[in-house]
């Protein structure tokens, strides 16, 4: 609650009393890519990466709610070589937070720019 009232103060997010009357409380949104972020860094790969040239298809499928437990999945749908830096890769994986049920919370396409093991 601390996070939303500082960034993101909807009521559904901030205000107990409001969000119970609409289902409880919900995570906001911003937080969740804070979590994923949070949780990318933990992963090996992540030494590889540059930079992240963009975020596509950004989509928030269910609400994430306080006590859920959030699991990371990454499934790498593109990769190419970089034309103008050969020791370079460019990769696209789709990110999903998935909650306890196996539902699927948040989920978005991040391109990113990596170093090539050997290029």
């Amino acid at each position: 609650m601390s996070f939303a009232a500082a960034w993101d103060p909807l009521p559904i997010h901030a205000d107990k009393a409001f969000a119970a009357k609409h289902g409880g409380l919900t995570a906001p949104g911003i937080y969740l890519l804070a979590i994923k972020m949070r949780l990318v860094h933990a992963l090996p790969v992540q030494r590889s990466v540059i930079a992240t040239v963009g975020y596509d298809e950004v989509r928030f499928h269910q609400p994430a709610r306080p006590g859920d437990e959030l699991t990371l999945e990454l499934e790498w749908t593109a990769k190419r070589r970089s034309r103008s830096k050969p020791d370079r890769g460019i990769v696209t994986g789709r990110y999903s937070l998935i909650n306890a049920s196996g539902e699927v919370v948040m989920s978005h396409l991040d391109t990113v720019l990596m170093r090539l093991r050997s290029p």
